[in-house]
């Protein structure tokens, strides 16, 4: 372990059938006859919103991969990014805590050494862990826009980068890359320029990771994180060639989903190819809602707004041994909940754990078993709070419930008054605790 003490997520929301069928429990069923332990794989796009999927709908962007895998796991129709900024979400996936408890509050902030990752925790359990593509959550030079803003400078001072925070492997850029882009670092050594789409390139050294793994039957865990579609955008020709007719920034933006769409293609047959897809947990989702015209779907405000269009993102789970029967899912869940679960999955306890956790595990949902959220998804933007808490939101003091017809927050305040007063109290519980949290950290600005 790393530290010392010097060093340191009206109606019951239920599953959608949506022509698909619910889930059958699969808890009992053995997920390896030789380790019993899943390999992992968490993919991410960077700004990519709810709407940039042809399975939610979109007009004129195709992702066929990205349909075949919706439809081949579980589908989250209410999937939430913790912030509506990318460093904070990355940080939230890493350690299942609300990003603001730590003073990864904005875009460049890192996530502080103190904090436990899911790379270090399923190290104990003897996974190889590796991390490939976009990082931005500190200590990699050249981050364009900086790193190290809102830097918490107590505890441990050694950089924040991947190799430092559990990973073996890594092959990283401290924020985001497009074609050409000079500053990758494979395990804190920079590397040249790769030619070819991006994405690409990222899945061309995770699957020589992943093979390379296969190989041993060691469990792994690969964080795949796209830098598309991040501006500025830029896309292989090959991938804008089919979105020309609608004017070159939309070919570029298009194009760029276009290739995310490739590479997850190519992931899956990969998987499929080295014998280990079925016992791989093979995540997919986004780090905030979407930037560009026509990405939320119709959801209310983008990027940097603590709305459904700021943090409501696409979201997927294939797992054949553990998910046999395909479903859609209108459970809320969130980037926090992937360390519980993982935690909950592989039985693991972190003695130098940094509590609360604010996910959940998400074990239940995946077996079938969960009809209602039993815990809140405190999503945060600054000072702002969106308590996400299944049919109920509690935003500025106020009860609403989202309308998925109207596209809008209903205002029901005066209707469930017991509802209202329960969140509230629940936010204000939760605001002292990160106050709380926040106290240990001093923080030196940049």
């Amino acid at each position: 372990m790393k530290r010392t003490s010097a060093c340191w997520l009206a109606a019951v929301l239920c599953l959608a059938a949506s022509g698909r069928g619910l889930a059958t429990a699969a808890a009992d069923k053995p997920l390896d006859s030789a380790s019993g332990k899943p390999n992992i794989i968490l993919c991410m796009t960077d700004d990519q919103g709810w709407g940039d999927t042809s399975y939610n709908g979109h007009p004129d962007l195709k992702t066929p991969e990205l349909d075949r895998m919706a439809a081949a796991g579980i589908r989250f129709d209410r999937f939430y990014s913790a912030h509506p900024m990318c460093s904070p979400t990355r940080a939230s996936c890493m350690t299942g805590r609300s990003p603001v408890r730590y003073r990864c509050m904005d875009w460049g902030h890192d996530l502080p050494l103190r904090e436990v990752t899911i790379a270090e925790a399923v190290k104990t359990a003897g996974y190889a862990t590796g991390h490939f593509g976009k990082w931005h959550v500190g200590g990699i030079p050249n981050a364009d826009g900086g790193t190290g803003r809102g830097l918490p400078d107590s505890f441990c001072p050694k950089p924040r980068h991947p190799g430092n925070q559990g990973f073996d492997e890594w092959w990283s850029a401290g924020n985001w890359y497009d074609i050409g882009h000079e500053f990758i670092y494979h395990n804190g050594k920079q590397v040249p320029p790769r030619k070819g789409d991006t994405s690409d390139v990222l899945m061309d050294v995770a699957l020589e990771w992943i093979g390379k793994q296969a190989t041993t039957g060691r469990p792994f865990l690969a964080v795949i994180w796209f830098p598309s579609p991040h501006g500025p955008h830029k896309a292989a020709p090959e991938y804008a060639a089919a979105y020309e007719k609608y004017g070159k920034a939309k070919a570029n933006y298009y194009g760029e989903l276009a290739g995310v769409d490739h590479a997850m293609g190519r992931l899956r047959k990969a998987l499929r190819e080295m014998k280990i897809a079925d016992n791989t947990m093979l995540w997919f989702c986004s780090d905030n809602g979407g930037a560009f015209p026509l990405s939320t779907g119709g959801l209310p405000g983008g990027k940097k707004w603590l709305t459904e269009g700021g943090t409501r993102v696409p979201a997927i789970l294939e797992w054949p041994a553990r998910i046999p029967k395909p479903f859609d899912t209108t459970i809320p869940a969130c980037t926090m909940d992937f360390y519980p679960t993982v935690l909950d999955l592989l039985g693991l306890q972190m003695p130098d754990q940094v509590d609360p956790i604010d996910g959940m595990s998400l074990m239940d949902l995946i077996d079938g078993k969960m009809k209602r959220r039993p815990k809140p998804i405190p999503l945060v933007s600054g000072q702002a709070v969106r308590l996400i808490d299944n049919e109920y939101i509690l935003q500025k003091g106020r009860l609403f419930r989202f309308d998925e017809k109207q596209r809008k927050d209903i205002d029901i305040t005066d209707r469930h008054p017991e509802e209202h007063k329960r969140l509230t109290a629940l936010e204000n519980e939760f605001r002292a605790s990160v106050k709380k949290d926040q106290a240990v950290y001093t923080v030196k600005r940049k």
